[in-house]
């Protein structure tokens, strides 16, 4: 039996018992998306319990309700979710200097996460950008206002919400770059968790590092991202994984720095 609380995510119920799916799908109308296993894959690994009952427009205890026949444990603590700081609810149009529609994507079973990020990164202080999608999007508030970012959102009906996301100042931004890469690189964790395909090129001279790591990406299965445990971060490398359509986050490990390369 498993314990759960409100941070825990969706995919870590997913795969202690599948039978989740249909049970929170039930729940609300947004909750359908975990039928698909495309959407399944973006979605789950990010949101957490309190994350998806405030995207569900439902309570934590509807979601428990069903997961306690299933077995679950449910735990007291931790209390934890939605972003500290909660995103201004509007009704009234805002003006924004960019946007973007990723409804599509994600009903093509796409991951816009990085496309989200790429058009985030372009903004100046002060500008905004309009994100339009299905529903409000809890886990990418929980990493942008850690970033300096402000968020305000707009529910035009049942399918479309409007977010608008504006960047306050350059100097926050900068002051928790590393905390941003931090939260980039777990993210990614947690979509690719337990499909992983570990190697570790700390005691290889260079250029064996690159050399070992482009073989490996060449059989990696599609599905799978590849943790690398490194002395440090391959710069030169980057240039290479880009040409090759494949993207990396980094962070900070104990002996070394830890990369995941994925599929972009």
């Amino acid at each position: 039996m498993m314990h759960i609380s409100n941070s825990t995510r969706i995919s870590a119920l997913i795969a202690a018992n599948a039978q989740v799916i249909d049970q929170i799908a039930a729940i609300s109308p947004h909750f359908r998306k975990l039928k698909n296993p495309l959407l399944r894959k973006v979605l789950a690994p990010r949101v957490t319990i309190a994350e998806a009952a405030k995207i569900g427009n439902c309570s934590v205890e509807d979601i428990y309700a069903v997961l306690r026949p299933l077995g679950f444990i449910i735990d007291a603590v931790p209390q934890s979710v939605v972003p500290t700081v909660q995103p201004q609810h509007v009704v009234a149009e805002r003006a924004f200097n960019h946007s973007l529609d990723v409804r599509e994507m994600i009903a093509a079973g796409h991951d816009p996460f990085q496309r989200i990020m790429q058009e985030v990164r372009l903004l100046e202080p002060g500008q905004t950008l309009l994100l339009i999608n299905s529903f409000e999007p809890t886990p990418l508030f929980r990493i942008l206002q850690k970033q300096g970012f402000e968020m305000a959102v707009r529910k035009v009906d049942t399918e479309t919400v409007y977010s608008y996301i504006t960047k306050i100042s350059a100097g926050q931004e900068s002051a928790q770059e590393g905390n941003a890469a931090e939260d980039l690189f777990q993210v990614m964790a947690d979509k690719f968790c337990g499909r992983f395909q570990k190697i570790d090129v700390r005691a290889l001279p260079m250029p064996q590092p690159m050399v070992v790591i482009l073989q490996a990406l060449e059989t990696l299965p599609e599905n799978m991202a590849l943790f690398v445990e490194h002395k440090k971060v391959p710069l030169f490398l980057l240039p290479e994984l880009k040409e090759r359509q494949y993207a990396a986050v980094h962070r900070l490990g104990d002996q070394g720095v830890q990369l995941i390369i994925y599929k972009t």
